[in-house]
C-alpha cells in the first residue's frame, strides 16, 4: 500500500448544513423539506458537477419548494461556516506523509464552496495532489473520476486505499481494484487504517 486517497466532506471535514440552518433560525419543519428538496436532492449534485449555473440551480430548488424560497436564499448567502475540520485531520495526514505514504483527495465539491472552504482545511499541505469534481465535471461514483486521478499521478489502483463515507462511492472503487474503507465515524476510522496499514507491512 503506497498511496492513500480521502474524500473530503465527513471524512475529513464535518459537513454541519442543519446545525447552520438552526444557526440562520430556520424553522425545523423548513429545515426538513430542505433536507429532500435541496441538500439531499439529486439536483445538488449539479453543484458538485459544476455544470449548471448556480443561479440556476438555486431557481430550481425554490421551484421544489417556493414556500421556502426566503430560506434558500439565507442559506446560500451564509455557507462560509457549513463546514470544519476534524480534530487533528491535519496531524493525521502528517504522520502517514511522514511515515512515506503519498496522500491524495478525491472528492465532490462545488467550484464556489472549495474557494471559500479551503482555507481552514489546514491538511492540505500534507497531500500529494487532488482531483475534485467541479474540475473535471464528473462526479462518484462515476468511474471517470477515480481513473482521472490514477492517469494524472500515475497511481496503479491495488497500491492505494481509498476511504469515503458512501458505499456507493467505494463500491465503484473496488470494481477498479482499489482497497477501501467506509467512514462512519470519521476519528474511529483513524484506527481501523492504521490496523490495515500494519498488516500490509507484516
Amino acid at each position: 500500500m503506497k498511496n492513500i486517497i480521502f474524500d473530503i466532506g465527513m471524512v475529513l471535514v464535518d459537513f454541519h448544513w442543519r446545525t447552520t440552518m438552526q444557526k440562520l433560525g430556520i424553522p425545523e419543519n423548513v429545515i426538513d423539506t430542505l433536507d429532500h428538496n435541496m441538500v439531499n436532492h439529486p439536483l445538488w449534485n449539479h453543484f458538485d458537477l459544476d455544470d449548471i449555473p448556480e443561479s440556476e440551480l438555486i431557481q430550481k430548488f425554490k421551484e421544489l419548494s417556493p414556500e421556502c424560497s426566503e430560506y434558500i436564499d439565507l442559506f446560500m448567502n451564509n455557507l462560509d461556516d457549513v463546514v470544519d475540520m476534524f480534530p487533528d485531520a491535519d496531524k493525521w495526514l502528517k504522520s502517514l506523509k511522514d511515515r512515506g505514504y503519498h496522500v491524495y483527495l478525491l472528492s465532490n465539491y462545488p467550484r464556489r464552496l472549495f474557494a471559500l472552504h479551503t482555507p481552514r482545511f489546514h491538511f492540505l499541505p500534507y497531500t500529494d495532489g487532488r482531483v475534485v469534481s467541479y474540475e473535471c465535471h464528473i462526479t462518484k461514483p462515476d468511474e471517470r473520476i477515480y481513473q482521472r486521478l490514477c492517469s494524472k499521478y500515475n497511481l496503479i489502483p491495488e497500491e492505494c486505499i481509498f476511504l469515503d463515507d458512501r458505499q456507493a462511492n467505494l463500491d465503484a472503487a473496488s470494481k477498479l481494484d482499489f482497497n477501501t474503507l467506509l467512514v462512519t465515524d470519521p476519528i474511529a476510522v483513524r484506527t481501523k487504517l492504521e490496523s490495515i496499514l500494519e498488516k500490509e507491512n507484516i
